[in-house]
């Protein structure tokens, strides 16, 4: 047997009444275990968890992608050229100095902030606070794990002194990494699976490749872990729901913190029943990366592993010298616009439409849309690999908010600032796979920064295609959309890049892609900021959308107005019978404008899922003619492919 074969038995300890003691102590208990995030929503909104959503006759299904759509440059696109809109640095303004403040923890001495070299950590000396406003760190001197005496009585030790003799003392292999980090982890002995690493490590990589993560990355890994009490020495405090508040650390800092989320080294976050502390917070440990039941599951967990590799791989060459900021932001209810009152035009802001390209290719320097679930970064750690979970692999160092975050409630959302890009992917969902290394040369800002900002915000689930015009549905969206898009620091609008969003939603979690389009739009247009808009290869959804809201801007419409639009559409609606039009027509027929002729024809788009694209007289904002088309071909309410 090489030392990278699985091994059919795992040599430990004897740990069973170790673990028996563990689990008293743990508050973490229960009869049922639940691991990982087994018990929360691991996918995002655009993928599917296996489960059926309803029978309703509206509902066609999730519609999954298959693969990227294709580069930006394969059409124009509609609207404003994408080169007119906003992007960081370029429309920024003037940065405040970088400062603790009661809202903001920052975990470096910000006059070491330079770029040649790794800021330093503030303060000088570990300090700890184990409690429930702070993440508890493995390195705690109250992190205690009960251990077995070779005369057979239990004690309690330093968890941190039990993970740094196992780390240490073996030679990792894909032979005793598992029993490696069971030693301190010996509940979960019967529970935990490492499959997906022994089919990277056996079937997927050559034997070099191998040879060279267990030669210099994995050790580069450890040593990086075992540096906690020295790397991060302020505690973290836990970003909580309902609190705005903001941590920045440097790209060191959140390095140090990943690799302990590797060896799944942190206490009291392998369980997530509802009486525990974390329960509304994600897994952070990865066992559940390395886990895997299934030829589909254990090939995407393989690619995902090939991300995180070569993001130590990197970081362990070269430590990146920046900083990075998460933040939660809190809008409260009295501050949301007045849906329904609204009068702010909707030529107010310039959009930029198109069917090919990607936000996180061709929106750089804009506030990038996460297509986020209410916890952060959904099925990145198991199943899930859409829009979310890829953006979270390709920037590992979104990861890390997963340690800190609780789950989003209506009115929050968080914002990731400075997050580096390290690989390039190809691919989609089931077709996944990681393509190649990413040299992200996004200049950073005065705080050390990459100038790259990624807002999550977390659509609805329904059960019904209809239930979502629901008025009280509809606003819950546009709430969520604006907190996303909103500038808590009082920017003009000059100075606000533009967002780069998609079809939100619009995946298993059942939202209309018209819909989710026009109200991203109407919440852009409150915030003040320009759209640049992807929609990851519908056509359809594009001369739809785009030409509609061409439609309104023609006809002087405000955002109050096509609220109230949406609320007689919603009014049209049989709660048992498909819509026999879908919003765009609804829109175009109310100005009188709608072709009757094709009525039939659109019913069998409807029925079949005709995706072809009609073609269109309305083009760009520069040559807009003086008559529209009405959507001939939009009948369909099955939702859009999901970015």
């Amino acid at each position: 047997m090489s030392d990278t074969s699985r091994p059919q038995t795992v040599p430990h300890q004897s740990t069973s009444h170790a673990a028996h003691e563990e689990e008293r102590l743990d508050s973490e208990a229960s009869d049922t275990l639940s691991y990982g995030n087994s018990t929360q929503e691991l996918y995002s909104d655009s993928e599917s968890s296996g489960q059926s959503l309803t029978n309703s006759p509206a509902w066609n299904g999730p519609h999954i992608p298959k693969s990227k759509p294709p580069a930006s440059g394969a059409s124009q696109g509609k609207g404003a050229p994408i080169q007119q809109l906003n992007r960081m640095p370029d429309c920024l303004p003037l940065f405040p100095t970088l400062h603790a403040t009661k809202t903001r923890t920052v975990l470096i001495r910000t006059d070491t902030i330079k770029e040649d070299r790794v800021p330093s950590p503030h303060p000088n000396s570990y300090e700890d606070l184990w409690d429930v406003e702070h993440v508890r760190m493995p390195c705690s001197e109250e992190n205690l794990y009960p251990v077995e005496t070779p005369n057979g009585r239990k004690e309690l030790k330093k968890r941190w002194e039990v993970i740094k003799t196992s780390l240490i003392r073996k030679n990792l292999s894909g032979y005793n990494f598992e029993e490696t980090i069971l030693t301190y982890n010996s509940r979960f002995s019967q529970k935990w699976n490492f499959d997906a690493l022994y089919t990277l490590f056996n079937e997927i990589f050559a034997s070099e490749e191998t040879k060279k993560v267990f030669s210099t990355v994995m050790p580069g890994m450890v040593q990086l872990a075992l540096e906690l009490p020295h790397i991060c020495t302020q505690p973290i405090p836990l970003l909580k729901k309902q609190q705005e508040h903001s941590i920045t650390l440097s790209q060191k800092q959140v390095a140090c913190l990943l690799a302990n989320a590797f060896f799944c080294t942190y206490p009291k976050r392998n369980a997530t029943q509802k009486h525990t502390q974390y329960s509304t917070y994600p897994s952070i440990n990865f066992n559940t990366l390395f886990q895997g039941f299934g030829d589909n599951e254990l090939a995407r967990k393989a690619e995902k592993l090939k991300c995180i590799f070569h993001y130590f791989r990197r970081v362990i060459s070269d430590m990146p010298t920046g900083t990075v900021t998460f933040k939660r932001q809190v809008i409260k209810e009295k501050d949301f616009p007045r849906w329904d009152k609204s009068s702010m035009p909707l030529d107010g802001i310039r959009i930029h439409m198109a069917s090919d390209g990607t936000i996180e290719d061709d929106g750089t320097g804009m506030l990038e849309v996460d297509f986020a679930n209410k916890i952060l970064g959904g099925g990145v750690l198991g199943q899930g690999c859409v829009q979310e979970e890829i953006r979270f692999l390709i920037c590992p160092e979104m990861i890390v908010s997963r340690l800190f975050t609780e789950q989003l409630d209506k009115n929050e959302c968080l914002i990731m600032t400075g997050c580096e890009r390290y690989s390039n992917y190809a691919g989609y969902a089931d077709s996944f796979e990681w393509e190649s290394d990413h040299q992200d040369k996004t200049v950073r800002d005065p705080w050390g920064r990459r100038c790259t900002e990624v807002v999550a915000i977390d659509a609805t689930r329904f059960g019904s295609h209809t239930e979502q015009f629901r008025g009280s549905q509809v606003i819950r969206e546009l709430n969520k959309a604006y907190c996303g898009f909103y500038s808590s620091r009082g920017t003009k609008r000059e100075h606000l890049p533009a967002i780069a969003t998609g079809n939100w939603g619009c995946g298993a979690f059942g939202g209309d892609s018209r819909l989710k389009a026009f109200i991203q739009i109407m919440a852009a247009v409150e915030a003040g900021r320009d759209m640049c808009y992807f929609t990851f290869g519908d056509k359809r959804v594009l001369n739809d959308v785009y030409d509609t809201y061409k439609l309104l801007k023609k006809k002087k419409r405000t955002v109050g107005d096509l609220f109230l639009q949406i609320q007689q559409y919603n009014k049209s609606l049989s709660r048992f019978f498909r819509p026999q039009q879908n919003l765009c027509e609804f829109i175009w027929k109310a100005f009188g404008l709608a072709d009757n002729s094709s009525t039939d024809e659109n019913r069998q788009d409807y029925n079949h899922g005709n995706s072809s694209p009609r073609q269109s007289r309305l083009t760009d904002d520069t040559n807009e003619g003086t008559s529209v088309d009405p959507p001939t071909n939009c009948c369909s309410s099955s939702p859009g492919p999901s970015s």
